[in-house]
């Protein structure tokens, strides 16, 4: 993302990291994490939004990744079950405005509630940042659809544009990242 009436550039990143399950055999979290924060490391982005992501692999990003925070929260509950779609983003470049987390449902601010056709509780993790070189805000939504239900991913992506419109007022650059 290029800002350049504001004389900053943003270098975004999105990742699925895949689940930890031992029924990955050799791709299982401990076999490949190594290789994850080095591509990180690699491109270095100032946001980048992950799936899939379940507590202790967040932990291990902040480990590996020590100049990021990030903020999200547990799709099944809200808070720390289920997979995660965090977002990381470096703390020298970015002070943390607003944050919060809606799922892709009729029910979006139900934690837990599974929407339409999904097969699972999906969620989309928005933070309004604050530009520490141009003291501008942006806006960061990360996302995981559904890979079954149809109606989940169409219905899905238009909250998540309805809910763009309502806490940026379209009056910020915004990025949406996810799979």
């Amino acid at each position: 993302m290029d800002t350049r009436a504001h004389n900053s550039t943003v270098r975004v990143m999105t990742y699925n990291i895949r689940m930890d399950t031992p029924e990955d055999g050799t791709n299982q979290w401990s076999n490949r994490k190594d290789r994850v924060f080095r591509l990180i490391q690699r491109y270095h982005p100032d946001l980048f939004g992950v799936q899939e992501a379940l507590p202790h692999q967040l932990t291990d990003l902040q480990s590996a990744l020590p100049s990021y925070e990030w903020y999200g929260v547990g799709r099944d509950d809200g808070v720390s079950n289920g997979e995660f779609s965090a977002i990381f983003y470096r703390r020298d470049i970015f002070h943390l405005q607003r944050q919060g987390t809606f799922w892709l449902s009729e029910t979006p601010d139900t934690p837990g509630s599974k929407g339409w056709d999904a097969a699972l509780p999906r969620i989309c993790t928005w933070v309004i940042l604050r530009d520490r070189r141009s003291g501008q805000s942006i806006a960061h939504f990360n996302t995981h659809l559904d890979h079954v239900g149809k109606t989940a991913r169409r219905e899905g992506a238009r909250l998540i544009a309805s809910r763009i419109r309502e806490l940026t007022g379209l009056a910020m650059p915004t990025i949406l990242t996810g799979d």
